[in-house]
């Protein structure tokens, strides 16, 4: 019997390789050594997808390499790989290197550089062990436990070792390219929930809930807890989308009194790493993000699928008496057969990716206490 959806012609192929190679034009506004901004290669990668009905997986390797103005340095690392199944109810048990499902899915945001949340671990991360989807459906949830987190790869002398990664996880500090305070944790043993449920015409808007909890290992035989729960919606309000999300989190430490920086409270912050290096985040925070973005009909030349919106997002501190931080990009996205865009407008203050702040997420210099913008351009080729 002929499966009606290969009726027009042969079956999908069940092994897929693919891949993308990305540029990018980025100025930074307190960079004046470089007044006229800078350009390069962003990143290199490789995709293998696998999907025969039944037995699923899918990997991808990435390679970076950044100009001097945005660091001068190299990495390469495992950004996910997972193999699973799929049930007889659509269901999927996922085993591997694979996406933490908590908060907004697949992503907290339209933007490249993603939303406040990814920096502080809680956006578009990736964690070793297993993962359970339920069916797709009006109710959906999702359940994973996570022995250990993503692990960390290679990268040039002038990066961390332990932070070339993809995902922001809590990770021990370096003495050359880090802060130098010897914080040695480790995230161990996380468990994740997420409920999500779609209502309205068609189920168009969802809301959700997520929780997350896990164990901190300091390197030195004291396990200690970490705590996060969100609530989150999003949805098409005319031709707009909206996402919403609220977010507490608490990571708790046991620091010894010299494992710090500038006279802070050791266990007032933690070090959160990747792409080649670390950086303090306030202990205990709330994270909440705005986003719209519009759909543009019509095509421009060879250009087409336009896409504009504005991100907002900002982490109110909880553990110091530290100012906000605070992120905004307001953009388009579109594409042209292969090739993918992006023009960003980004504004933002206490934030190492949006200002001279580098430990912003955390303590806050009065010093750079006023916005600061950047601008990124990006061209990818995705094949």
């Amino acid at each position: 019997m002929t499966n009606p959806a290969w009726a027009d012609g042969p079956p999908p192929p069940a092994l897929t390789v693919g891949g993308a190679i990305r540029f990018n034009y980025v100025h930074k506004s307190w960079q004046d050594e470089y007044p006229s901004g800078f350009f390069g290669l962003d990143t290199a990668r490789l995709d293998v997808n696998y999907d025969d009905g039944m037995l699923i997986g899918s990997a991808q390797y990435r390679y970076n390499h950044f100009p001097k103005g945005q660091g001068g340095y190299w990495q390469h690392f495992l950004h996910h790989g997972w193999a699973g199944i799929r049930l007889a109810d659509r269901s999927e048990l996922h085993v591997g290197l694979d996406r933490n499902p908590f908060g907004l899915q697949p992503l907290a945001s339209n933007n490249f550089y993603e939303s406040i949340a990814f920096y502080a671990g809680l956006e578009d991360k990736y964690d070793l062990g297993v993962t359970y989807l339920s069916a797709p459906g009006p109710f959906e949830w999702q359940f994973a436990f996570y022995p250990r987190d993503g692990g960390s790869y290679g990268g040039g002398s002038n990066t961390a070792g332990k932070s070339n990664r993809y995902s922001y996880n809590i990770v021990p500090d370096d003495d050359a390219q880090g802060y130098g305070t010897g914080q040695r944790d480790r995230e161990r043993d996380t468990l994740v929930g997420r409920m999500a449920w779609h209502v309205g015409p068609g189920g168009s808007y969802e809301i959700g809930v997520s929780g997350l909890t896990g164990a901190i290992d300091n390197g030195r035989g004291t396990r200690t807890r970490r705590h996060a729960m969100a609530v989150h919606a999003q949805g098409t309000v005319g031709p707009v989308k909206v996402m919403l999300e609220a977010a507490r989190y608490h990571y708790g430490t046991a620091h010894g009194p010299t494992q710090t920086y500038a006279g802070l409270d050791p266990n007032s912050f933690v070090m959160l790493g990747a792409f080649g290096y670390p950086f303090p985040v306030a202990s205990k925070g709330d994270i909440y993000l705005v986003n719209v973005s519009r759909e543009l009909p019509g095509r421009l030349g060879p250009f087409g699928g336009f896409r504009v919106y504005n991100d907002y997002s900002v982490l109110r501190k909880r553990s110091g008496a530290w100012k906000n931080s605070v992120q905004n990009v307001t953009g388009m996205s579109f594409s042209s057969g292969k090739w993918t865009f992006y023009f960003d407008f980004m504004l933002g203050k206490h934030h190492p990716y949006l200002s001279p702040d580098g430990g912003g997420l955390a303590s806050t210099s009065a010093a750079h206490d006023g916005f600061t913008r950047r601008i990124n351009l990006q061209a990818g080729y995705y094949f």
